[in-house]
């Protein structure tokens, strides 16, 4: 038996019937940035250069530098697979036609066969490539989408989310979430990591407007370019940890 959701009133507009006034010719999704929830670490350029109201384990808009609302509505996901240059051109895997922590490669394909890189080797390497666990998400209160992401340290919290979302049923946009931070150690380093957990169920407006985001993006996600996506998103103090 269904269970009936009692309706809330929300005046929130979730779509017009013609183009915003200087948007009439349209806007590509690929001309399109879309931020990322960002968390900040002690080393974040955020922190380093003393951005007023700012600590680390808060999570911003990291086009807007906002902080972020704690509750999200997942929209669907995706995975990117990217292989950063080392910071030390000391390192053996350093490569000098890139710079000190730039991108060297990035797929959204999982039968790229350079994803093999993302894996640990035989002998207990560690992965010269990253996978991220990325979430499209939708803010109840705001029109801009953000993307959530989780790898490495913090990729179990991305599945638990996708497991919330996959067996409490429906549309993954369904359900509200709530995205909080924990202090962690690792006995050299001190760092801060992603955590979810459920937040209910979304009023009609927010649910419209998470579907209307589905029904834009999740058939390119190709083309979706995620803002300030670097070696940092992973890092600690400048190392990546495992």
């Amino acid at each position: 038996m269904t269970k009936a959701v009692k309706k809330q009133e929300d005046t929130s507009i979730v779509e017009t019937k013609k183009p915003a006034r200087g948007f009439e010719d349209g806007v590509e999704q690929d001309d399109l940035i879309i931020p990322r929830a960002k968390l900040l670490q002690a080393m974040s350029p955020e922190i380093v250069d003393g951005v007023e109201g700012l600590r680390p384990g808060m999570i911003i808009n990291s086009l807007t530098g906002e902080v972020l609302p704690e509750e999200f509505i997942p929209v669907f996901k995706f995975k990117d697979f990217i292989r950063f240059n080392p910071r030390s051109k000391d390192d053996p895997n350093f490569d000098s036609a890139f710079e000190p922590g730039g991108v060297i490669w990035k797929t959204s394909d999982p039968t790229d066969p350079r994803v093999v890189e993302t894996k640990f080797g035989p002998n207990g390497e560690k992965p010269l490539a990253t996978t991220f666990l990325n979430f499209f998400s939708h803010s109840p209160g705001s029109e801009m989408p953000v993307i959530i992401s989780f790898a490495k340290t913090g990729y179990k919290a991305g599945k638990q989310l996708l497991s919330l979302c996959k067996f409490s049923g429906g549309d993954m946009f369904s359900k509200k979430y709530k995205l909080t931070s924990q202090k962690e150690s690792n006995g050299t380093d001190t760092y801060y990591v992603l955590k979810v957990r459920a937040s209910g169920i979304p009023l009609d407006t927010e649910f419209r407007s998470s579907e209307l985001l589905w029904e834009g993006y999740s058939r390119r996600v190709q083309d979706i370019q995620v803002h300030d996506m670097g070696e940092e998103t992973v890092g600690v103090g400048g190392r990546r940890p495992y």
